[in-house]
């Protein structure tokens, strides 16, 4: 089922207490220009590793098809905040991709030992 991000947001919002995403958009346009996720950086403190780290810098930019792209540091990541800017005027740019992306992120990349959040 195909959802918008701003709903796939406010429902993910909503229902967990793992991550909180925010977005912003270009006026006019209702098209992104950033996501934000905010998590708990004491829960996966040792979950933190350079090698995570470039995987998920590899991993958004692949699974976006080269339309998100992380920009916080590896210092920010371990401290509970990621920024990623999205390249919506791109050819190939799909909404699809982002929530795609950011549901990645939250149910695979991080160790999720919590099921009922």
């Amino acid at each position: 089922m195909k959802q918008a991000l701003n709903d796939f947001i406010l429902d993910w919002n909503r229902s967990h207490n793992r991550f909180i995403f925010s977005t912003q958009e270009a006026p006019a346009t209702g098209r992104p220009t950033e996501v934000e996720i905010r998590y708990s950086a004491a829960k996966y403190q040792n979950f933190f590793s350079t090698d995570k780290w470039n995987k998920l810098k590899d991993v958004v930019e692949a699974k976006s098809h080269g339309t998100m792209y992380v920009v916080t540091d590896e210092y920010l990541f371990e401290r509970g905040i990621i920024e990623i800017k999205v390249a919506s005027s791109n050819h190939n740019y799909q909404e699809r991709f982002i929530v795609g992306v950011l549901r990645w992120i939250c149910e695979e990349f991080f160790p999720n030992e919590d099921k009922n959040e």
